[in-house]
Formats: structure tokens, sequence, C-alpha cells
């Protein structure tokens, strides 16, 4: 193992750069699906936040459907993250939420690599690379639907010989 760093110049110059957006049109059946698909049943009144149906009108989406994956979202995006290594693991995600969608909004959705950093994991894992991503998500009003922020991990792992680990 050496003690050099994972990370190269040419991913450090990833870090920020934006991919073009990629545009949804939603449809009250995307909002049904996807209620479904997170166990929210199939009945169309579970999918509506009776608070904004009333006020603004219209079935108004869960609040992860905007970016239920950010690590999938960045790819449909373009984005390409360093995998410098074979083995990979979802590091988790977070989301910030600031307007609804609703049917009939079109979304834009952009991507960017926020942060690289690398931990020394255990024997088994070796060096891990960290990728945090983000999502933002704008609607056809321009207005900021949320962010979404993934950390994708990618890491050595250890290779078997004669029944023993090798790092």
């Amino acid at each position: 193992m050496s003690s050099e760093s994972v990370i190269t110049p040419q991913m450090r110059r990833l870090i920020g750069a934006e991919t073009a957006p990629y545009v949804i049109d939603v449809e009250a059946g995307d909002l049904r699906r996807f209620a479904e698909a997170i166990g929210h049943g199939a009945s169309p009144d579970r999918n509506i936040d009776p608070a904004n149906a009333i006020h603004h009108g219209g079935t108004v989406a869960l609040p992860t459907f905007f970016c239920p994956d950010p690590i999938i979202a960045a790819e449909l995006c373009g984005l390409i993250r360093p995998r410098p290594f074979q083995y990979s693991i979802d590091g988790g995600s977070e989301w910030e939420f600031h307007h609804s969608v609703r049917a009939g909004d079109t979304l834009r959705l952009s991507s960017r690599i926020a942060e690289l950093y690398e931990k020394r994991g255990s024997a088994k894992t070796g060096t891990m690379l960290f990728t945090v991503i983000e999502v933002r998500c704008l609607n056809q009003r321009n207005e900021l639907v949320g962010v979404a922020r993934g950390t994708a991990i990618v890491y050595e792992g250890t290779q078997v010989q004669d029944g023993q680990e090798q790092a």
C-alpha cells in the first residue's frame, strides 16, 4: 500500500464541474407509480400533501420524487465520477426540500462532484475513495425544488491467495 493519495490532479479537476441538465416532464401517473414503488400504496390520496393541495391545487409529489437516489440521478445527468477501485458501496444520502413538485411541472436536474476525500479502511477494505455528489433540481419557474447529496464509496478490497487475505 502506497502512502500516495489515490486522488489524482485529474480527479480534483472534476470537483465542482456541473453537468448539463437532465429534463423530466412530470405526469400524474409518474407520481402514482413513485408512491406505489416506495410503499405508499395505490391510492392517489396517499400521494397528496393536503396542506399544499388545498392552497395551491393539484397533486403534490412525495418529497424525494425529484431525486430518489442522487448517485443514479447524477449518472442520468452524465456525471462521470472517479472509480479507481473495483468495489463500491452507497455511503448514504440526504435531501433539502424547497418547493413542491406537481403533475405538469418540468424539472431540470444537474449534478456535480462536491467533494472527494479518502480514508484508510480495515484490512478488508483498504483505501477508500469517498465521492460526495450533489444534484440540484429546478422547476419550470427556475425555482429551486431541492438538493440531494449522495456519497459513493469505492474501495480497494483484498485479494485471497492460498486461503489468506492479501491487501
